[in-house]
């Protein structure tokens, strides 16, 4: 820890320059007494400026040096040196010095350089170095062990800023930051962080460029491979494509000589085929309609107004229908929905008799229960009253019962309960007697067993003490023999020989360092002129080279070309004027340039994001088109769909009808049957029969149509539910088949023209942002040569002042030299100096002799006096083996004899404890006893409680029973007309019968004309479909006689041309014998493939072409299945080895040019990025680690400092008002740019309020005095220095006595602590002598002032100091 020792003052403020007044510290307390103005502060600003090199505040221009004019001179030297020891306890000096010049009306201070020296050890030489003043302010806080600001700030405060904890807060903070250091880490950080920031950009830009490198490393893996594939492929597809050729050209002669003959043969085939079947189908038709029909022998057109007639009539009949048929549903749902409510009005009937019986049942069984109650428990109650009463008065016996057992049961525990503590207590008594004895006994044992233990130990100790008379004996005469060399060694060894040879040497070496002073003085005076000279040559030097330079500058190209009007320049500032002005045009002209590409290169990219962007509407339009095709073809033909969806639509209109027809075939033809059994006549025409099987015949035709109608409704609404499907599909359809046919009409086409535009237009707007491009380049590069050019003539304006300047010093130097050196030489002065030095030297060695041979001799009388201690100690640690053997005797008899008694003692209480036993055992047998009785006499009485219990619990429960079956029976309120629920039913039931009587006769009704309806109905329906039939018979005749005509026609056409085709199949039967391999191999192929598609229809069909016919038609499919095949085959194998070709160029190139080297710059890349990631990441860390550092340092520091603060506030501040002071600190902004904010409050009441604007002047100077010993306490750990200037300031006595004493207590704590000083400075006598009073100062400075009002420091004792 460091400590300061010394402090030289010369010329600073009131100190004389001409006299040196030194302070010496002391530690722990240095006290520095003076009134106001004698100078005290000077010496905390000296330690201020030696320690940081900082002036005193407002000391600006001189003020700090003692004032020239007082002196009467025009200049003053101040000094400020310093003796101290470092944290390495070297002791070191330094040295400050400044020069105060006086001019006519200012006062100029210079700051000399200074110096740091070391003073020698035992083992170390000494050194001092000449130091500049910014090199000291750094290298004083290194030795110090403290930071410049805590020095500042703390412990060497000025007066004046003494109270900025309570400053504004900028100011605050400011300090507080300087303190903590915290820009020092803050810029740290930031650097971290801007390095990052800067790897990071370099690495998205590695790591885009290495993905753009795998990309490309993948896409050539790939194109090697595709490569490779497309060569093979297009050797194999050449190879067959010849193949196929020769195979087309043999299928292609033989299809030819089919076609025209096979194409006739097989139109008329068809034809005829056709026809045939049609008029068997017609034939079959017309029997069947025959068969059934009562053909009618009127002409066509009366048959035609016959069936309008019949039509309009059953038309008018049905919609009467429909609406009877509606009046007899609503009729049969409301009698439904009575004949219901009926029903469930009986069902309550029901439920409420039943209820009202287990009502006289409960009630008869509860009057019999409470007389069993009665009889068995003795209870009597009155008889005349009704059953419930009795019932009731029954429970009240029961409860009464019951209160009488609890009481019975409460007074039968207290006397058991009495007896059993009594029986207890004198068993308790006597086990405490046979447990005490027992105990008593346990712990005389132990006390013995543990003797004995401990005799055993000392035993061992006893032992292994071993005594050594004789070693003893040597010892004392060693040390007699100590004790007479280090009195001998005390005598060499005399300090006052080696002060006075020590003194003697040192003031010869001070007087040959004064006369080394005064030859350097001389030197100095005699180098004046020479320094003259040798700057007089240096400047014509100087300026000889600026104009060598200026001659250079002036031959750079293209320098005059900005002359106005070809005119020289006056000066160089006119030419960079004029060159400024051209690059100001320049700059106009680029910002043009730019502010036109930019436009362009805007209008460009809104042209690539609308071209994108259409194209993309191309693609998804074209794709979404292409999946409503898709779709539509699953169901049907795109151009077709209109007639398929208004087919359907028919379709769903026929079956509608059908079904129709089918849902009134059933009651119809029951009427039908009905009147034809009953009436024996036609329902229809009203005929009768000609004979009864007629009427079987056409009553079982009914039947059987009467019991398949419901089978064929079915049916066909199963065909209404899919044709509806098919129906739904197509309509679900319709807006897609809208979008493909808008889309192929005109939606493609404006697409694809807005395309082309935009292209266009990108194109157009992309060559005007080159052309801007280009030219903006162009304006650089003259802008950049422009540039060139303005540097130049600055340069050579520069050079032209300079110019100037030397001239007019080289005039000034020529003037001076006219004064006269000194008598001696330079030579002469400087060996002089060294021959002073070398004296110097020489007496410096002397002196380190000396040194080191009294620290020698010192040593050994050290070394005599440790042997001495040694010896000392071993003969103390043989008196004290006897003095331990002898008292390990004397316990180990002392122990045998306490042993002897434990073991008498332990048997007799042992004897006594065993004598009450039986005594035990009779209590314990006694309250066993006890207990078993009056377990016995408690169950007898739970029993008779328990019995009344469960019969007042049963006869509660009945009651309970009864109560909810009458509230079931009651009526509700509003229906209290009625005795009881049961009535109220009863009425409901009547009343809706009722109803239902009237609604059935009026159902009745209706169904009877429902039913002429009907009959009127089918008489129609049957006159209609007579009609119908007769009009298709009439048809069918007229078809059959058109195709019969048409088929004699085709049949004639036919034959004579199967004649030819057979003639033709013969010739070509050897060519088709003869066919390869392969052709028959496809030929049966084809075959077979047809005979699966045909089935047996195709068969039949066969046949009736007849063979020769089939057979060709057969081999002519086959071969043109051949050559389709084989064409197909072949065009596509072309195209793909035409696309191979492209392929392998195309991927050939790529691998020569785009993909070249990919592989190596792949792994260079990777090595590259994954290098800077890991950097990256290490940095991160540690600028998060630094981070948590600084934060967790600061908010330990400022507990710390809160800590100590609280601590002295409470030992010193005297008043109630303010419970403690805390140093708030308040972290604003995010995590980058975070930083501590800082304020000073005050608790009171646990409230916490800022304490700057509140508290008054005394208050705040206590206040900042205590912050100030806290910060010293937290951040001066290798320094212990604190300097208090007038810290009694404002303060009333009471605050005064008190901060003494927490003073007091402060360097009471720190006395065990090397090295700490406190300084206090003060004009407060009385406080002076509160604090002499801790006997920790003996002596204190007085800082007076002498006759010439210059400041002198006194030291005088604290015992007898004069007010």
């Amino acid at each position: 820890m460091s400590v300061i020792q010394k402090l030289l003052i010369q010329g600073i403020r009131s100190v004389d320059p001409g006299n040196q007044v030194v302070i010496e510290f002391y530690s722990p307390l240095t006290i520095i007494v003076g009134q106001n103005g004698c100078g005290k502060t000077t010496i905390i600003e000296s330690l201020k400026y030696i320690t940081t090199g900082e002036l005193p505040p407002n000391s600006k221009g001189g003020a700090f040096i003692h004032d020239p004019k007082l002196l009467g001179e025009n200049e003053v030297k101040a000094q400020v040196k310093l003796k101290f020891r470092d944290t390495q306890q070297m002791t070191m000096k330094c040295v400050r010095s400044m020069l105060a010049t006086q001019k006519k009306s200012t006062v100029t201070l210079r700051t000399l350089d200074g110096t740091l020296s070391i003073d020698g050890t035992s083992t170390k030489e000494g050194s001092s170095h000449s130091l500049k003043s910014s090199e000291l302010d750094t290298l004083m806080p290194q030795y110090l062990g403290v930071s410049k600001a805590v020095l500042e700030n703390v412990i060497f405060c000025h007066q004046e800023e003494s109270n900025w904890p309570l400053s504004e807060p900028s100011n605050l903070k400011k300090r507080f930051d300087e303190i903590f250091a915290a820009s020092g880490y803050t810029k740290a950080l930031d650097k971290f962080k801007a390095y990052r920031k800067d790897q990071s950009v370099d690495i998205r830009l590695l790591r885009g460029e290495l993905k753009h490198l795998e990309e490309k490393k993948l896409k050539a893996e790939r194109v090697r491979v595709e490569y490779e594939k497309s060569t093979v492929s297009i050797h194999k597809y050449r190879e067959r494509i010849e193949d196929i050729q020769q195979q087309e050209t043999l299928v292609t002669s033989q299809i030819e000589a089919l076609a025209g003959q096979l194409q006739e043969f097989m139109r008329l085939q068809t034809t005829v085929e056709g026809l045939k079947m049609n008029l068997e189908q017609k034939i079959a038709s017309y029997k069947e309609m025959e068969a059934s029909t009562n053909v009618l022998t009127v002409s066509d057109e009366e048959l035609e107004r016959m069936n309008a007639d019949v039509s309009r009539q059953i038309d008018s009949q049905e919609s009467d229908l429909e609406s009877k048929r509606a009046e007899r549903d609503s009729l049969q749902k409301l009698i439904d929905e009575l004949q219901d409510a009926i029903n469930n009005t009986l069902a309550d009937i029901g439920r409420l008799r039943a209820a009202q019986d287990s009502l006289e049942t409960k009630v008869t069984g509860r009057a019999d229960t409470v007389k069993d109650l009665c009889a068995v428990f003795e209870v009597s109650i009155d008889v005349s009253q009704d059953k419930e009463q009795q019932a009731h008065d029954c429970a009240h016996a029961l409860e009464t019962l019951l209160s009488g057992i609890e009481t019975e049961r409460a007074a039968m525990r207290q006397r058991f309960e009495e007896t059993e503590q009594k029986l207890q207590a004198d068993i308790n008594a006597t086990q405490s007697e046979i447990f005490g004895f027992a105990n008593a006994a346990k712990v005389s044992e132990q006390q013995t067993a543990a003797n004995l233990e401990q005799i055993h130990s000392l035993e061992q100790k006893r032992l292994s003490i071993h005594i050594d008379s004789a070693k003893q004996k040597m010892l004392e005469e060693e040390m007699a023999a100590e004790t007479k060399q280090l009195e001998l060694a005390q005598a060499n060894s005399s300090s006052d020989t080696y002060n006075e040879s020590a003194k003697q040497k040192r003031m010869e070496l001070s007087g040959v360092i004064d006369e080394i002073e005064r030859l350097n003085t001389e030197i100095s005076r005699n180098n004046r002129q020479a320094d003259v000279r040798a700057k007089l040559a240096l400047e014509r030097k100087s300026l000889k080279d600026k104009n060598e330079q200026r001659k250079v500058l002036l031959n750079t190209e293209g320098l005059d070309s900005y002359a106005r009007n070809g005119q020289a320049f006056a000066c160089e500032r006119e030419r960079t004027s004029a060159i400024s002005a051209a690059i100001e045009a320049k700059k106009l002209a680029i910002a043009d340039c730019n502010s036109r590409s930019k436009s362009s290169y805007d209008s460009l990219t809104s042209c690539k994001l609308r071209l994108k962007l259409a194209r993309q509407s191309y693609e998804d339009q074209a794709k979404d088109i292409a999946q409503k095709t898709d779709r539509i073809r699953a169901v049907c033909d795109p151009a077709q769909f209109d007639e398929i969806y208004a087919d359907t639509q028919s379709e769903m209109h026929e079956l509608m009808e059908e079904a129709g027809q089918w849902k009134s075939v059933s009651s119809m033809y029951k009427a039908y049957i009905k009147k034809i059994e009953s009436d024996h006549s036609c329902p229809v025409c009203q005929r009768s029969w000609s004979n009864q099987d007629d009427e079987s015949r056409i009553v079982n035709k009914l039947k059987i149509d009467y019991t398949s109608a419901p089978t064929e409704l079915i049916k066909t609404e199963s065909d209404i539910r899919d044709c509806q499907r098919r129906l739904d599909e197509l309509a679900n359809l319709k807006a897609s088949v809208q979008d493909v046919r808008h889309w192929n009409d005109r939606g493609k086409s404006e697409l694809d023209s807005q395309i082309k535009e935009l292209a266009a237009k990108e194109e157009q707007v992309r060559t005007e942002a080159d052309d801007a491009e280009c030219e903006g380049v162009a304006l650089a590069v003259d802008l950049e040569n422009i540039t060139g050019h303005l540097e130049v003539s600055q340069k050579l304006a520069q050079l032209e002042e300079a110019v100037s300047a030397s001239q007019a010093l080289i005039e000034q130097l020529e003037h001076e030299l006219q004064a006269t050196g000194s008598t001696k030489t330079i030579d002469e002065l400087q060996a002089e100096v060294t021959k002073c030095q070398s004296q110097e030297s020489a007496i410096r060695r002397e002196l380190d002799r000396l040194s080191q041979e009294h620290v020698l001799q010192q040593k050994e009388v050290g070394f005599r006096q440790d042997s001495i201690r040694n010896l000392q100690n071993k003969l103390d640690q043989f008196k004290q083996q006897q003095s331990e053997h002898e008292s390990i005797s004397q316990r180990i008899a002392e122990l045998e004899s306490a042993n002897v008694a434990n073991t008498s003692s332990a048997k007799e209480l042992r004897l006594k404890a065993e004598q009450l036993a039986p005594q035990l055992e009779q209590n314990q047998r006694r309250l066993a006893e006890f207990r078993n009785k009056v377990r016995s006499d408690e169950s007898e009485v739970d029993q008779r409680a328990r019995k009344i219990m469960q019969s007042r619990d049963r006869l509660k429960l009945i009651s309970d029973e009864i109560e909810q079956v009458q509230a079931s029976l009651r009526c509700e309120p509003e229906n209290d007309e009625y005795p009881d629920r049961l009535a109220m039913a009863n009425a409901k039931r009547e009343s809706l019968q009722e109803e239902v009587s009237a609604s059935s006769q009026k159902l009745a009704a209706v169904d009877k004309a429902l039913q002429e309806s009907d009959r009127l109905a089918v008489k129609l329906s049957a006159k209609q479909r007579e009609l119908s039939d007769n009009i298709r018979l009439r048809a069918n005749i007229a078809e059959q006689e058109r195709i019969k005509a048409e088929l004699k026609t085709a049949q004639e056409s036919q034959a004579k041309l199967e004649s030819q085709l057979s003639q033709i199949y013969d010739d070509n039967a050897d060519d088709a014998a003869s066919a390869s391999d392969d052709d028959v191999d496809l030929i049966s192929g084809v075959s077979r493939k047809r005979r699966h598609r045909g089935g047996n229809g195709g068969h039949g069909a066969a046949k009736r072409r007849g063979n020769g016919g089939a057979r060709l038609q057969e081999r002519r499919n086959v071969l043109n299945a051949k050559l389709s095949e084989l064409t197909s085959e072949r065009a596509g194998l072309q195209g793909e080895v035409k696309q191979l070709e492209d392929q392998a160029r195309r991927l050939s190139r790529e691998l020569s040019t785009e993909y070249k080297d990919v592989d190596k710059l792949y792994v260079r890349q990777l090595v590259q990025c994954r290098t800077e990631e890991l950097a990256n990441s290490d940095t991160e860390k540690f600028t998060k680690a630094l981070d948590a550092a600084i934060m967790r340092y600061h908010s330990l520091k400022m507990q710390d400092i809160n800590k100590i603060i609280r601590e002295l506030w409470l030992n010193t501040y005297q008043g109630n008002d303010i419970d403690t002071i805390e140093i708030r600190s308040e972290i604003e902004g995010a995590r980058s740019t975070r930083s501590h904010n800082y304020r000073v409050v005050m608790i009171k009441g646990g409230n916490a309020i800022d304490m700057r604007g509140r508290c008054s002047a005394g208050q705040k100077v206590l206040a900042c005095l205590i912050i100030r010993m806290a910060l010293a306490e937290t951040f001066s750990v290798n320094c212990g220095i604190l300097a208090l200037d007038e810290p009694t300031t404002n303060l009333d006595q009471e605050n005064i006595d008190s901060l003494a004493h927490s003073l007091a207590r402060i360097i009471k704590s720190r006395q065990g602590q090397r090295n700490f000083q406190l300084i206090v400075i003060t004009h407060d006598e009385t406080f002076m002598q509160l604090l002499g009073r801790s006997e920790y100062a003996d002596n204190y400075w007085r800082v007076l002032k002498d006759d010439n009002q210059c400041s002198v420091f006194v030291r005088r004792p604290i015992a007898g100091h004069d007010a």
